[in-house]
């Protein structure tokens, strides 16, 4: 149904296995040194999965980029509502969080310490070495 990905396109095994093990509890203190394999290549096969249903959605709304609503929408389409509404929240706060950082707007002009005449002067300069250079 979807593609495999590439075999150069690894999750870090040594994250992936302490993700497990800070989940353990009960009597599980091991994790077999197979599992975070395994659990990688699952992860794999679910961002492949998700992210065939996102490129679905985005071209069903006409869209040439996967945004974050296409993702959501994956995953309620797939069943993963719990993940969807997480998803959502932490979408919503990022999305916050970039309002609320202010932008930055180039003041080149405005932050340097030259006057606007002293900066013409200077760029009729450089325009005269170049023609003078280049003929």
């Amino acid at each position: 149904a979807f593609p495999k990905i590439m075999a150069d396109h690894q999750l870090p095994t040594g994250t992936v296995a302490r993700l497990i093990k800070t989940n353990l509890s009960g009597g599980v203190t091991k994790v077999g040194s197979e599992v975070p394999g395994i659990a990688t290549d699952c992860m794999k096969d679910f961002i492949q999965l998700v992210a065939a249903e996102a490129q679905e959605e985005s071209e069903r709304c006409k869209s040439k980029t996967i945004l974050p609503v296409h993702f959501i929408k994956a995953l309620k389409t797939l069943g993963y509502d719990d993940i969807a509404t997480e998803v959502q929240t932490l979408a919503k706060a990022e999305d916050a969080a970039k309002k609320a950082k202010p932008k930055r707007k180039k003041k080149r002009l405005e932050d340097s310490s030259h006057s606007m005449e002293e900066l013409k002067r200077r760029q009729a300069e450089l325009f005269a070495r170049a023609r003078a250079k280049h003929g």
